[in-house]
Parts: structure tokens; C-alpha cells; sequence
């Protein structure tokens, strides 16, 4: 663990204004459109050990990914592309900036883009739900959880419980009223979870991924053009590139700190087989830390002062998604 934190470097907290507000905005949403399914679905989970998880992958983890790239997107909302231009301009110290940062998150979670807000907490209110009911909340055969699972989310297979149940609501609650600019970003996301959820049985039956990576690819594709989908005519496909580059080093840290865990269970892991080694957690994060600066430049914020604020904003972010992962919170 002390190896990972001196790589990752010491967190800068001047720059906890946008990264609070991000998560505010996430945890009001997720209070106004996932809480009441719980309730209604699966009431007994508040409380329990996942209640706790879903809210923090969902806020914490998941939404917070298409929210810190408005902030780093060609086509900004315009609360963020005011503020944003006002960073931009003028060379203030990081805790003036995350206030202004702030101010936007504000506006747009209060005044504007709720259709936006409704789908970003959905859909990741429902990898969180698909990720955990699959592995821990069905006791089938591997194949028959991914026929299962496949039937539910084609509307083919009614839920027996409320793990299911909660997933199904999710699912129909994030899919209604669609766009017609959503429409086909958002059945192609699908095609990619279907994707994920028959990675993840061949890791259960003991398949060999001939890439190594211990099938961890489809279920990174799946989560990110999921959660991107909402966002995308702001963020484009730099973006999308850039959110798998972090999902996967979120997978490869999760796979290094649960190594003696996973190494007393049945599946390996990249990090067990040896394809992942801590090279590759450091190449791979440096990697999202340049990425994140050439996603900024390329937005037309090229002031050093504002793609310093902005790649702090995101090393703060993952030093907690790293601590929760170290303390249990997100296992």
C-alpha cells in the first residue's frame, strides 16, 4: 500500500471544492432518483453493508467520472464553460478556482441539464447493482446467471428477488423517456454490458482470456459507455478513451490491493497470474494523469495554472477512491 500512495503522490486538498461539489451533486441525485427504488425494491439494504457500497460506487466511484470530464470537454454546459473560461484567465490560487468550480456545479445541479443529472446516477446506480447481484446475490450456475441476467435486462425474466428487482427498476428507470440523440449511445452501451455479462461467466467457468487481463476489458467498456452515453455530445470520444484508461487502473488497483484476498479464492486475476505487475499500475497511472492534462489543452484550457487545478482535482479524487478500496468500503 505504501508503494501505491508514493506513486500516486500527496493529494493536494485545495483543490476539495470541485471534488465535494462533484459528490454533492451525486448524492442529491442519488437521493431523488435511486433511494426510492431501494425502497420500494429492496428496503431491507439500507443499512446493510451494500446499501453503504451502492451509494459510494455509485457517487463516489461511477458518477463522478462524466461529471469531472464536463470540466475538461470541448463543449462544456455553460455554467461550467463561464467558469471554466474564468479559470482559464486568470492564474488564482486552487482554492479560488475550486469556489468558482463550485458556483457552476451549483447552477447546473439546481437550474439546468436534470435529464443529464436523472441518467448519470441511474446508470451508475445500475453497474454498482449488476456488479454486485451477479457475484454475490444469485446463487445459479454461472451460465444460468448470465442467461438470467441477459433475460432481465431484455425484459424476458421477472425478478424472484430484490437484488433483481432493484437491478430491473434501475434498468427501465434509466432507459425511459430517451432521447433521440440517446437513443443509439445508449442501446450500444447496452451491447456492451450483455458483452460484460458473458465475460464475466467465462471467469467464472474458468475460461483463459488470451489477452491476459483475466476478462476485465469487456466489463471496463461496458461501465464507461454506460456512464459517458449521457454526457457524450459535451465530452466526445477523447473522453471515452480517457474514462477506460481510469476504469482499468481503477481494476488493476483494485486487483493489487485485494491480491492475498483474491489469492485465497477460486478466481485469479491479472495481478495473481503475474500479467499485472506494479509496473504497469505505474505505467498505467501515469498514463490517466497525462491523459487527464491533454484532455484539458485540447478544450482550449491550456493555462498551466488550470491544468494543474484540474489534475490535482482528479489525483485528490483517486486518493480517496483508494482509501475506501483500502478500507473495505468499496469491496
Amino acid at each position: 500500500m505504501a508503494a501505491l500512495r508514493q506513486l500516486m503522490g500527496k493529494p493536494d486538498p485545495s483543490v476539495g471544492e470541485l471534488t465535494r461539489a462533484i459528490r454533492r451533486t451525486a448524492y442529491r441525485n442519488y437521493d431523488r432518483y435511486v433511494m426510492p427504488l431501494v425502497q420500494q425494491h429492496w428496503p431491507e439494504l439500507i443499512g446493510q453493508g451494500f446499501g453503504k457500497k451502492l451509494r459510494f460506487l455509485t457517487c463516489d466511484l461511477y458518477a463522478s467520472a462524466p461529471y469531472s470530464v464536463l470540466f475538461s470537454s470541448p463543449n462544456r454546459p455553460l455554467a461550467i464553460r463561464l467558469a471554466t473560461a474564468f479559470a482559464n484567465r486568470l492564474p488564482l490560487p486552487n482554492r479560488v478556482l475550486g469556489f468558482g468550480t463550485r458556483l457552476a456545479m451549483s447552477a447546473i445541479k439546481r437550474l439546468a441539464y436534470q435529464h443529464e443529472h436523472r441518467r448519470i446516477v441511474l446508470v451508475a446506480a445500475f453497474i454498482a447493482c449488476v456488479d454486485h447481484v451477479f457475484d454475490h446475490c444469485m446463487e445459479d450456475e454461472p451460465v444460468e446467471r448470465g442467461r438470467k441476467m441477459h433475460d432481465l435486462l431484455n425484459g424476458k425474466y421477472a425478478p424472484d428477488t430484490p437484488g433483481l428487482a432493484l437491478t430491473r427498476a434501475i434498468h427501465q428507470a434509466m432507459s425511459h423517456r430517451l432521447t433521440l440523440e440517446e437513443n443509439d449511445p445508449f442501446h450500444a452501451a447496452m451491447v456492451r454490458v450483455h458483452d460484460w455479462i458473458d465475460s464475466e461467466v467465462s471467469a467464472m467457468t474458468g475460461e483463459d482470456d488470451p489477452t491476459g487481463l483475466g476478462f476485465r476489458v469487456a466489463g471496463v467498456e461496458g461501465t464507461i459507455d454506460g456512464l459517458i452515453f449521457p454526457v457524450y455530445r459535451y465530452a466526445g470520444e477523447a473522453a471515452r478513451q480517457w474514462m477506460y484508461d481510469v476504469s482499468m487502473f481503477v481494476q488493476l488497483m483494485d486487483d493489487w490491493i485485494d491480491y492475498e484476498v483474491d489469492a485465497a479464492g477460486d478466481r485469479t486475476t491479472p495481478v495473481i497470474t503475474g500479467s499485472w505487475k506494479f509496473e504497469d499500475v505505474e505505467s498505467m497511472w501515469k498514463g490517466t494523469v497525462s491523459g487527464i492534462e491533454e484532455l484539458t489543452r485540447a478544450a482550449g484550457l491550456k493555462a498551466p495554472h488550470y491544468v494543474r487545478f484540474v489534475r490535482e482535482a482528479y489525483v485528490l479524487m483517486m486518493h480517496e477512491v483508494a482509501d475506501a478500496m483500502i478500507d473495505g468500503i468499496a469491496d
